[in-house]
């Protein structure tokens, strides 16, 4: 394809995001922003569980099954229903020739029915990813998504991280633990990268990845760089600074 070819393309795109954004901006749109919103208020909208993996809790779910499945961007893994309850799941597995259920990383998304319609109240992250993604980084991000600034052009949302403390942020040794050895390591092993793929997915979609940065002393994390599908994590622990991107 040629660059202009392309650049038609991608201009048709933006377009079309951009029509379909102004179509939800009734509905879907104002839920999410009310979504974001409740965290100004963290304490009477949420409620973290952390155990064998990550879970938040809603007190006030505003997001339909629909609003989940359409902001990530694919269709799950994995879908059950009972007793007015939904249940989805997307699970992530290392990009390997054979299948290794140790280190697949599920995302559960619970939903209640409310008035006709399955609202979203649990999310949990599996310990494999909750290892790379800690707790504490959790909570600061939390902590931050009231007032983080939101670019619309780079479709990104960047947020502090310099009160984060030094134990929630991952080790060498945590990490292996959960996912295993990286299928690439580069400079020494200052640097390593996993790929992961959406389990049941065509093999041509987007993969997702995980790049993770190590300090001199070889163990501890400096920065993440993690991919789950559409979302794009970013925490640079060095400078103190974090983002979540969105490729559309």
């Amino acid at each position: 394809m040629s660059p202009v070819s392309t650049s038609v393309v991608t201009a048709l795109r933006l377009i079309l995001v951009l029509v379909i954004s102004t179509q939800l901006a009734g509905c879907l749109l104002t839920r999410v922003y009310t979504f974001k919103n409740q965290f100004c208020d963290y304490q009477a909208n949420f409620t973290l569980l952390i155990d064998d993996g990550v879970t938040l809790q809603m007190h006030k779910p505003v997001l339909l099954d629909t609003d989940v499945i359409w902001l990530l961007g694919a269709e799950p893994t994995d879908r059950s229903e009972g007793d007015g309850q939904l249940e989805i799941a997307y699970v992530v597995e290392k990009d390997l020739a054979e299948s290794s259920p140790e280190y697949s990383i599920p995302l559960i998304l619970r939903f209640s029915n409310y008035n006709g319609e399955q609202l979203l109240n649990t999310g949990t992250i599996n310990r494999n990813l909750s290892a790379m993604i800690t707790p504490g980084l959790i909570v600061e991000t939390i902590a931050h998504a009231c007032n983080s600034r939101t670019s619309i052009l780079k479709r990104n949302v960047e947020f502090d991280l310099n009160d984060l403390d030094r134990n929630d942020i991952p080790s060498r040794t945590q990490i292996f633990d959960a996912l295993g050895p990286p299928q690439q390591s580069l400079q020494n092993g200052h640097e390593i990268v996993y790929r992961f793929r959406l389990q049941g997915a065509d093999p041509k979609a987007a993969k997702s990845y995980a790049r993770v940065w190590f300090e001199p002393n070889g163990n501890t994390v400096e920065r993440v760089r993690l991919r789950y599908l559409i979302y794009e994590l970013d925490a640079n622990f060095i400078a103190g600074k974090g983002s979540i991107a969105i490729h559309l």
